[in-house]
């Protein structure tokens, strides 16, 4: 196996612990909206973070194509078209009352959430076990 595809390998571990970290973090805070029955707060989780997730993969598709060198003609567009996918559950969020607008906003955080935990809090209780105590 060569280091790149060992590289790859890794990074391709790394992004799907990422997601299921963000919709696991996104399923229990919509699960505890239900059960204060704050519905609309739950939606605007779930629509938040689904888009969050796509959002992601749409940043770890472009990264695996800059690695690859392929054409870099949509770049422009890979930009825009990211603002734009993340304005639409905002703006569905505005028009529909039934889905609560701030939940959506907090949804739209959770992979960026599920990274601080998953570098800064698992890494760092990890690390606190494996460390050799004094003697």
């Amino acid at each position: 196996m060569s280091f790149s595809s060992l590289a790859m390998s890794d990074y391709a571990t790394l992004k799907k612990t990422l997601i299921k970290k963000a919709l696991l973090l996104s399923l229990a805070a919509a699960c505890i909206f239900l059960a204060l029955n704050l519905k609309s707060a739950a939606k605007g989780i779930a629509l938040g973070s689904i888009v969050s997730v796509v959002d992601f993969k749409l940043m770890a598709l472009r990264l695996e194509r800059r690695f690859t060198r392929q054409k870099r003609a949509r770049d422009y567009f890979g930009l825009v078209g990211r603002f734009f996918l993340l304005s639409i559950p905002l703006i569905i969020a505005i028009k529909l009352p039934s889905i609560n607008f701030a939940a959506t906003v907090v949804g739209i955080f959770a992979v960026k959430a599920a990274i601080y935990y998953h570098f800064l809090i698992s890494n760092r209780h990890l690390s606190a076990k494996t460390e050799e105590k004094p003697i």
